[in-house]
Order: C-alpha cells, then structure tokens, then sequence
C-alpha cells in the first residue's frame, strides 16, 4: 500500500465564483474531511485567508497523526479521543517549524492548536450521534470527549514563548545594488522585469516597502485617493479600517498595524504622480478600479502572492541575494534606515535620553503600540552594522599601533 504524502492543493470552485482555495490532499487527492470542513467554514462566512491558516494546521496535524501511529479519522469514528499524552506530544510538535526545525511565534502555535481542536471537534460531532451503540456509549463517550477537549483548552491557555527573532534589513551594500538593479530606466539592463510598465509598478511598490515601511498588505490595499501628492506637504494614508474592502481575488491582504500616514520627499511623490499619470493607464482596465497597483493578466489589483513572486523572480538573476529578500526584509530595512537617522538626529543625547526619544517616533513610523517591544527587534541590523564599524576601528587601531 503506497504511504500516504500529505500537501496542500489548489483547488478551483467555478461554481463559487472562481473561488480558490488550498485545501488538504492524501496522495495529490483532497481529503474529503478537509476538504468538506473548509467548505462549511466558508458557508459560515469564514474569508478565504482565515480558510487557509485552517487547512495548514490541519495538514500539521495529519502529518502528526502520521508520525505518532495515530489512525485519526478511525479513532473519532469510534468516539475514542486523543488522550492528554498525545496532546502533549501534538503541542510540543506545533511548536516548531517542520523545515527549520525553528520555534515558531505564539500566535502561530495558538492557532495551530486552536484549528486542530475546532477540527477534531467537527470530526466528532459528525460522527457521535452515528458511532453511538447505546445511550450509555454516548454518556461514556461525551465524557471522554469532555476530557479531551479539557487537555486543549490547558494548553492553549499555558503560556507559550516562541523565539522571537530580530528583523534584520539589507546591508548596505546590497541595498545600493538592490535600488540599481531596480530603477525603471530604458537604459537599465540589470532590470530583471520586461515591459516598461511592469517595471515601474514594480518600482514603485518595492519603494513603498523599504523607504515607506509599508507592510505588504498594506502596500497592496493603497488606492488612488489615499495619495496626496500636490502641494506643500505630500503623504499617503494607511487605513487600518476602511468601510468596505471589497478585493478582487479570492485572499485579501489585511492591514496588522495601526493606521498612520507616511510624508512623501516631493522627488518620490514626483516619481509616484507619473506612475500614476502616465503608466498606470497603460494596464487593461485601469478605469474599473482605484487600486494603485494592478495585474498585467487582468487589470485587477495584484494579489497576495505577486509581491513575492516579483522579488524571487529578482532572486532567480541575482542570487546574492537569496534568502536575503523578502517583502517584509525591506520593511525591516527601512527601520534599520530610521534608527541610523535617529541615532544621528539624537546623537548628543544619552543612551537612555536617546531610547526614549527615538521610541515614540519608531512606534509610530511601525504603526505600532505605546511601548511595544518591536522597535528592539526591527532595528536589529542598524546595530550590528555600528557594531562592525566600531569593531573595524578598533582593530585598525591596536593593529596599527603595534606596527
């Protein structure tokens, strides 16, 4: 019997609307339970990027269920739980990444958890009023089920630290390569992208993330009207809550930061207004919507996927970059970017005069809390290159002492 290979597969629902979705598969076969539960989930009015945090910590929990022996349909079939050790063994597996063999953040272990339980609970009231032999099997049965979901509920309320990991942008040098490489001039040939217009999209959006600190579904979510590029003062607004969304793909970016605007330098609210003037309307479509950035397919506003399938294409001509270049890698350059402007602006200031001063600027370039922690972390890259700095200096120092 061949063993079973558990993955996630794009599935189509023409009938939905063209609605896609990543649902579980055995073997490149969906698994009618995911597939059925993902289905109910979306009926219930579930979005399509909450459907899919389901199927992955579902796909983790087969996958679990496949490494510990456990026969999980077969088991709930019978009204026999997961018993509190197996639990434990799931928890602790939900904790790490399968391929870094990282620990993953809290919200990433909660939800894993919470998914797995929300789907094991909608395994067993499938099954419990047709598995039950008699009224007393039933009682026998619910009560386990009541411990089991005890065992989850203990350890999704138990406190969980994952690593939390400094973010750490491009170095500076490839920084100044990353800009040439992507500058939409005619005479560039390092552009890895081929029509002028793709490029200055292109351009424009990478911009954003790295000298805006847009997030990319942030970045993604920007419409005409929220650019005010005339005038004295130049900005743009990031909207945590707009009225409505309505996006034109099946998964829609959100917005995890604060609102906040962002002041534009009039060279860069310049180059934004002629991508707007004057290549935006090159793309099929223009007039139906007011995203800013569209897709050359359709017209439509670019999905969730594109951001990043735009750098790995860079990646695959510039392989110094791998591993180095994400979406959210520029976000975190631009804080490295802002930290060395505050150390320079507040550079007569003490350690801690500088700390307090720069945090609420920080914060609020973050779109961040009061007091959040995430300025440490972001500017992470801005310290270690002053690091290397003073370390070369001292070296150059003593070395150059002792010759």
């Amino acid at each position: 019997m061949k063993p079973s290979v558990y993955s996630l597969t794009l599935v189509e629902f023409a009938k939905l609307g063209g609605l896609k979705l990543q649902l579980v598969s055995e073997n490149d076969q969906v698994d009618i339970f995911a597939g059925a539960y993902a289905l109910q989930r979306f009926d219930n009015g579930a979005k399509p990027n909450t459907i899919r945090v389901d199927q992955n910590a579902i796909l983790l929990l087969y996958r679990f269920c496949k490494e510990k022996n456990i026969n999980l349909i077969e088991r709930i079939a019978s009204l026999n739980p997961l018993t509190i050790g197996e639990i434990e063994s799931l928890s602790s597996y939900c904790g790490y990444a399968q391929q870094t063999g990282d620990r993953v953040g809290a919200n990433w272990y909660s939800a894993r958890m919470r998914c797995a339980k929300n789907f094991i609970d909608y395994l067993w009231l499938f099954y419990e009023g047709r598995a039950a032999r008699s009224v007393q099997h039933l009682k026998t049965a619910r009560r386990l089920y009541e411990g089991m979901k005890a065992g989850f509920n203990l350890y999704l309320k138990s406190p969980y630290k994952g690593d939390k990991k400094d973010r750490i942008g491009l170095t500076p040098e490839l920084q100044v390569r990353f800009i040439s490489i992507i500058d939409p001039s005619e005479n560039n040939q390092d552009n890895p992208w081929k029509s002028a217009r793709v490029k200055w999209r292109n351009y424009i959006f990478l911009l954003l993330l790295m000298l805006g600190g847009n997030r990319k579904g942030e970045t993604l979510l920007l419409k005409l009207n929220d650019f005010q590029l005339t005038g004295p003062r130049k900005y743009f607004d990031i909207l945590k809550n707009p009225d409505v969304v309505i996006y034109p793909r099946a998964e829609s970016p959100s917005v995890k930061t604060y609102g906040r605007q962002i002041e534009l330098h009039d060279n860069f609210a310049a180059l934004i207004e002629h991508y707007i003037v004057s290549v935006r309307k090159e793309f099929d479509g223009w007039q139906k919507t007011s995203y800013l950035f569209l897709s050359c397919r359709d017209g439509q506003a670019l999905s969730v996927q594109t951001p990043n399938s735009i750098l790995n294409e860079l990646i695959k001509q510039y392989p110094e970059f791998a591993g180095l270049l994400t979406p959210h890698r520029l976000r975190n350059t631009f804080h490295d970017l802002l930290n060395q402007a505050l150390d320079k602006k507040f550079k007569n200031e003490s350690g801690l005069s500088r700390k307090i001063m720069k945090a609420p600027i920080q914060e609020s370039a973050g779109g961040w809390a009061k007091n959040s922690s995430m300025p440490e972390h972001y500017s992470k890259g801005s310290i270690q290159a002053t690091v290397a700095e003073l370390q070369v200096i001292l070296q150059e120092r003593i070395l150059g002492k002792n010759k």
